[in-house]
């Protein structure tokens, strides 16, 4: 993990250089506008979900998007010579992200907590958010080393929210029936979503919170080692 703290500390100037941590910025301040808009009565409900599709759906599309604008200047294989270390290369890539996800997960959260008197416990939702986030970054390096612009990117999200994303926001909003769970444990983002639901004292079933965070444990590390690296290497040497 040699030159680490310069790794990570480059990262973090590239989501500001690239605009991607002002533009998680602006779209957690349009998370707080639908607070508002939905009233006091249903913001517990929805705060969740709002940190739920941050952690998940804006970590693939922003991660995507740094990934791209490296690309574009063919810093990849200048990043992947560096006398660091890949392991210290990719923890900085996912810590930046992790990062970011807690931006908008402090804010949307502190605002809800302070203004709307939602329960939340912030240490189990820091901890789960850096799971989730730490699995979907690797779901953004997948999806993005196998498409060739941002538009195949989207698409590719777009498929993932249906079949996965989907399914989980409506049977938080009481669209399926509790039979439909076991099936829905399959799918990483009801993992994710148990993990926030909890962190808010929504109604879970506990037992299925150690298999949800393993689950994503599980899930993440094989991204990386089967996927990501050998995959980034790979693009990084065509470029």
């Amino acid at each position: 993990m040699h030159n680490f703290v310069p790794l990570f500390k480059g990262e973090m100037q590239r989501l500001v250089k690239y605009k991607i941590l002002q533009i998680a910025f602006v779209v957690t301040l349009l998370w707080l506008a639908v607070l508002f808009l939905i009233g006091e009565d249903s913001v517990a409900q929805f705060v969740p979900l709002f940190i739920f599709m941050d952690a998940t759906m804006m970590t693939v599309m922003l991660v995507g998007a740094n990934l791209f604008y490296e690309k574009q200047e063919n810093t990849l294989k200048t990043l992947l010579i560096t006398p660091s270390g890949f392991a210290a290369l990719m923890t900085s890539k996912f810590l930046s992200a992790i990062v970011l996800a807690f931006q908008s997960t402090a804010v949307i959260s502190l605002f809800a907590y302070f203004l709307f008197d939602v329960t939340v416990s912030f240490g189990w939702l820091f901890m789960g958010v850096a799971l989730i986030t730490f699995m979907h970054t690797a779901l953004g390096f997948l999806f993005t080393v196998f498409v060739k612009d941002f538009t195949g990117l989207l698409a590719l999200l777009i498929l993932y929210m249906f079949v996965f994303a989907f399914p989980s926001i409506f049977y938080a909003l009481g669209v399926f029936g509790e039979s439909a769970e076991v099936w829905l444990m399959f799918s990483p983002t009801h993992a994710s979503l148990l993990l926030i639901e909890f962190a808010y004292g929504l109604d879970v079933r506990t037992v299925l919170l150690p298999i949800g965070a393993v689950y994503l444990l599980v899930v993440g590390v094989a991204l990386i080692k089967w996927v990501v690296v050998p995959k980034y290497v790979e693009t990084a040497v065509k470029e």
